[in-house]
């Protein structure tokens, strides 16, 4: 203050009734002005600007009397022109500092933006109205501030303007271009800078503008983007701890004044013609959000148009907005005009004493809350106490704001242009952007890497050795450790859930960032598919370091691609469940508490725990996997393994389509036979007459092309079955066809004895055979996949025999796709044949890719949000009622 006082600077200056003073900045000494350039006027007076020195010089060649912020300015007397100075004068408009300095701006008045809000009004799902109609303009280099109470709409209206939230009345034109229905000729203009922070914090303070930029000027080689990006924190004061990991709230690596430049920073790069940021102060302390809204405000001066919702501001603070627009509780707009106008305002609206006051005449200083305390003040009762009763209420407010305000002005009709370096990166650029900065994020974080990597080895660890059962004092044998079953089902689980919970939040901690990026219009297929490769390669190590080290002490030998790939297969299943859900909703508490409803349904519903049979009648199905279990993913996994690891080990796998024959034979021997009997008396006798005679009809129909007997029987006596010589014929078939299996057993028993032979003079003879059979084969596995846990070897079903007699050595019926009895070692697939093993892989990854297309659709998301509306509908609806 003292430096404004010393008039001996201003000797080579003119004579002036009155000479107001600002300095920028500059320590040069005002007696070294050389040159004063530019000049406007405003009636009498006159502003000049002086070169390089950053002085504004206002000379009044009037004689009325001459006030600047409520104070009467004496002649011959130097006065300091501050941020959010007002100059009155009886016959002129007031003169803002704000208007003065944007005369002097070096910005091109062709490129200015501006900003027109028409009657807009919002409402939420509910019907409730977020925002009442609202309608104000303005222009680049303008520094906006919004404040208001707690519930009167700031958020609400800062994201209407910026394009997150689309009104159900009215439009926000930029430029004359509405920026809800014409997006894409608005790419690269406008910026967001929400209230939380958008950093990736195991990321430097480089990384995070590096990779964002390469998100934004896509065309633009790395060297360049590394100079910009340097040259920016440079600027921001932050060069010097660009290599600093930037860490999260609660283990902090810089300051939170730093993490705040780092944010705008992040928009900056771009370089938006309108920038819109949500409480930039919070949580600051009062020197960091001065240097913030510093900073702000430079960049107001440089041409921008920028909003600010902000929260009970210094004074200093708020005389550095250009415009305040304040709202009130329950969305009404009631001011919007100069930030120094405003106490005033309210003061002459509500009927105050010393309207024409604004600020402190001895400090200068202007206290907002004055503002909230006029707005909301009370009532009072005959004893003096406040009444809950406003003296003003919010629609009073809003009345009294639309009768006083200003018309819009005009803006310019031609789309704005964005920065010429913006451009949008191809798909798959953004793709490798995505992956890099993904990638290095958790490289550096080490308990995720840890916890991660440590995880699979160490549950295969535990549940391997826990599992691995012999006799005390015995020797270990695979062949006699029954918890098989439970150690592959158990890896079946382990893999769902490593896959669930390693992506569970993959998204939902992008959330924030996701929605600045939305400004770019980046491809949301370019981001989830970084996640799902990253989380595929994640889900790829666990799954081996799994399967290496259970396989290893549990000593399951030669199947170790087998269960890899499936695991990971189900793994991936996991991964694609977790960003859904991740995806869907909004908070990670919800996600955690949400995984043991994903999980204990495939536990319960896998077919191994609780056998499909002692299901709930209502779901159950005894001659195929119930549908409930179809859609489990352990239930497809658990099997394809169970049967490969019975029918594909070093032993079985040279016996199994033998053994598969011989079982055939058995049961069309020793149970087929003996039920086509019962029936065939059945209807001989006059029972069940037109059931009993469609039945025999469909299993004589495919017993004619498989039976290879000589006999006059034809499916044409079936219906003719009362008379004897029909009814002998048949009887003698199926007596025919039992010598036929009776013998068919015979041979094939023969060539399974020539087969062992032959493989033990190859492989070193019995004993070797024998422990071949120890170390591969084993007997809990077998009980499990031979035997459906009774003694129902054949049902009825559908008038048709259903095999339930030793199902791993069965395939599928031709008359389903790929629905069959659980543990068959073949399913029908389009009218041929295939393994359980690969159906059952080809159907999880079906599983995945429906889950991929949901994800890319948000389908979980937008139900959700369905169910959420016809609920607080319902609720709305009963609370009127």
């Amino acid at each position: 203050c003292n430096a404004f006082c010393q008039a001996k600077h201003f000797t080579d200056l003119p004579d002036s009734d009155a000479l107001l003073v600002i300095h920028s900045g500059s320590d040069l000494p005002y007696s070294n002005i050389k040159e004063i350039t530019n000049e406007t006027l405003y009636g009498e007076l006159c502003f000049l600007n002086v070169k390089d020195e950053g002085l504004l010089f206002v000379r009044y060649f009037g004689n009325m009397p001459l006030l600047m912020n409520g104070q009467t300015l004496k002649s011959g007397q130097v006065y300091p022109f501050s941020q959010g100075s007002v100059i009155r004068e009886a016959r002129l408009a007031p003169v803002y500092y704000s208007d003065v300095v944007r005369c002097f701006l070096d910005f091109r008045k062709e490129d200015q933006v501006s900003l027109t809000v028409n009657q807009v009004e919002y409402r939420f799902g509910n019907g409730a109205i977020g925002m009442h109609p609202i309608s104000f303009s303005a222009t680049s280099g303008n520094l906006i501030g919004i404040m208001g109470g707690s519930g009167a709409g700031k958020s609400t209206l800062l994201n209407i303007l910026n394009g997150n939230l689309a009104p159900q009345t009215g439009e926000v034109l930029i430029n004359g271009v509405n920026i809800h229905r014409q997006k894409d000729q608005l790419q690269g203009v406008i910026g967001y800078i929400p209230q939380d922070d958008l950093l990736m914090d195991d990321l430097t303070v480089f990384q995070n503008l590096f990779y964002n930029s390469k998100l934004g000027l896509g065309d633009l080689p790395d060297e360049e983007i590394t100079r910009q990006a340097e040259e920016l924190l440079d600027s921001l004061g932050l060069l010097r701890i660009k290599d600093l990991r930037v860490g999260d709230p609660l283990n902090k690596m810089v300051s939170g004044g730093q993490r705040k430049r780092l944010n705008i920073a992040l928009e900056l790069i771009r370089k938006p013609e309108v920038l819109f940021v949500d409480e930039p102060t919070s949580g600051l302390s009062s020197l960091d959000s001065e240097n913030v809204m510093d900073l702000l405000k430079q960049l107001s001066l440089q041409g921008k148009l920028i909003f600010v919702v902000i929260h009970q501001p210094s004074s200093d603070i708020f005389k550095l907005f250009d415009k305040l627009l304040i709202l009130d509780i329950g969305g009404y707009p009631i001011y919007y005009g100069n930030p120094s106008d405003s106490v005033i305002y309210f003061k002459k609206t509500a009927g105050f004493a010393s309207a024409d006051t604004s600020e402190c005449v001895t400090c200068g200083n202007i206290n907002p809350e004055q503002i909230f305390t006029i707005i909301e003040s009370k009532v009072f009762d005959e004893f003096g106490h406040p009444t809950p009763n406003r003296k003003i209420s919010s629609q009073e407010w809003y009345s009294y704001y639309e009768e006083n305000r200003l018309p819009n002005v005009a803006g310019k009709n031609q789309p704005p242009s964005a920065s010429k370096q913006h451009s949008k990166p191809s798909r798959m650029r953004q793709l490798k952007v995505f992956l890099t900065r993904d990638v290095l994020s958790k490289l550096r974080n080490n308990q995720y890497m840890m916890i991660n990597f440590l995880e699979a080895p160490v549950l295969a660890f535990i549940l391997a050795y826990f599992l691995k059962y012999y006799a005390p004092g015995a020797e270990y044998f695979f062949k006699d450790n029954l918890n098989l079953p439970a150690y592959i089902f158990m890896g079946v689980i382990v893999a769902l859930f490593m896959g669930l919970t390693v992506s569970a939040e993959e998204i939902i901690k992008d959330r924030k960032i996701l929605k600045r990026e939305e400004f770019l219009d980046l491809s949301r297929g370019s981001y989830l598919f970084s996640k799902i490769l990253i989380m595929l390669g994640i889900s790829a190590i666990q799954t081996f370091t799994f399967v290496v080290i259970g396989n290893y002490i549990f000593e399951v030998q030669g199947m170790f691609t087998d269960y890899w790939l499936m695991l990971f297969s189900v793994s991936c299943f996991g991964n694609l469940m977790g960003l859904n859900i991740s995806s869907a909703f909004n908070s990670a508490v919800t996600i955690y508490i949400l995984i043991p409803f994903l999980i204990i349904p495939q536990i319960i519903l896998s077919g191994v725990m609780v056998k499909f049979d002692n299901l709930n009648p209502v779901v159950s199905n005894r001659t195929k996997v119930p549908v409930i279990g179809e859609i489990m993913a352990s239930r497809w996994a658990f099997e394809a393994l169970a049967v490969n690891q019975y029918s594909k080990n070093e032993y079985e796998k040279h016996f199994f389509d033998l053994n598969k024959q011989m079982s055939e034979t058995v049961f069309r021997r020793d149970f087929w036979i003996v039920k086509m009997n019962d029936k065939l008396d059945s209807l001989h006798k006059g029972f069940n007459k037109v059931d009993n005679e469609l039945l025999l009809m469909n299993e004589f129909s495919d017993a004619l092309g498989r039976i290879p007997v000589e006999s006059k029987f034809s499916t044409t006596m079936i219906s003719n079955a009362g008379d004897k010589v029909a009814y002998g014929t048949m009887k003698q078939y199926l007596n025919d066809a039992k010598k036929f299996y009776m013998n068919h057993y015979k041979a094939l028993s023969k060539q399974r004895d020539q087969r062992v032979k032959s493989l033990e003079a190859k492989v070193g003879g019995a004993e070797y055979l024998a422990k071949l059979k120890a170390d591969y084969t084993n007997d809990g596995l077998s009980d499990l996949v031979s035997t459906t846990g009774d003694f129902d070897f054949i049902i009825e079903e559908n008038n048709r025999f259903v095999r339930r007699f030793r199902p791993v050595m069965m395939d599928g019926s031709p008359h389903t796709q790929i629905r069959a009895p659980f543990y068959v070692s073949g399913k029908n697939l389009f009218g041929t044949t295939a393994g359980t093993y690969a159906v059952n892989l080809m159907v999880i990854w079906l599983m995945t890719g429906v889950l991929v297309v949901t994800l890319y659709n948000n389908s979980l998301r937008k139900l959700l949000r369905l169910a959420e509306n016809l609920f607080s509908g319902k609720f709305s609806r009963k609370k009127k009622s």
